[in-house]
């Protein structure tokens, strides 16, 4: 899998619905968020999504899980984040 999306300037997602991201994980480590996506397993109308985000302790990359169809997917308040 290509990671290049990891060297990317993206905000981590909201527990926001319209950005179709019902998951993801954050981490301090660029190397341990390249691992995690090349092992992310996906379903149909699922893609990996992710970037280089900021807080106050520093650099941070994420990844996540995006779906085409959030009515397909479940519910919206079933959305998963994870901290690492």
């Amino acid at each position: 899998m290509n990671t290049q999306f990891l060297s990317q300037l993206n905000r981590m997602p909201t527990h926001d619905s319209n950005n179709h991201v019902v998951s993801w994980h954050v981490f301090r480590c660029l190397s341990e968020a390249e691992d995690y996506a090349k092992n992310v397993m996906l379903a149909g109308g699922q893609h990996v999504v992710g970037g280089m985000d900021f807080d106050s302790v520093g650099s941070l990359w994420w990844v996540g899980v995006a779906v085409e169809d959030m009515a397909h997917w479940g519910h919206a308040g079933a959305i998963n984040k994870h901290a690492a």
